[in-house]
């Protein structure tokens, strides 16, 4: 089951070699988090069924992963804070589930990653994470720091 692991660490160090990651690096001030309001309460309700059918029975109905990495909490935080969202949806989509790589839609997994990033606490607003890889590209996220209420 942890066979997976090496295959993301290529994913995202080739996703920065060839600019999938390059708005990641570093948060520009003015530009789109997590804490925008970058999905909407809807597409992550849609993002929750599919998760059920797709993800829990490896990462459990919680998210807490129970032996395979922990979708939400520290363990989140830890590996993508400062990451784009189209890192984010890149490896789940080129690695999940287990067997079956990008074995759903494109919507789904946009819908599940907005399902998580609602299950760590960011908020939904007007608009729907979009598919297209540049704006997903530009959405950071940011974890909340220990100063912040």
């Amino acid at each position: 089951m942890l066979s997976y692991i090496p295959v993301v660490v290529v994913l995202v160090l080739a996703g920065c070699v060839y600019g999938v990651a390059t708005d990641a690096v570093a948060t520009a001030e003015g530009q789109p988090s997590v804490w925008n309001g970058v999905f909407t309460t809807e597409q992550a309700k849609r993002g929750e069924q599919e998760y059920q059918q797709s993800c829990a029975e490896c990462h459990l109905d919680d998210l807490s992963g129970a032996g395979i990495p922990s979708l939400i909490g520290e363990p989140f935080n830890i590996r993508w804070s400062e990451l784009s969202v189209a890192d984010l949806v890149l490896v789940s989509r080129t690695t999940m589930p287990e067997g079956a790589p990008a074995g759903l839609s494109l919507q789904a997994y946009v819908d599940i990653v907005s399902f998580m990033l609602q299950r760590n606490g960011f908020p939904a607003g007007e608009s729907e994470l979009p598919l297209d890889t540049e704006s997903l590209q530009s959405i950071i996220i940011e974890a909340r720091t220990s100063t912040e209420n």
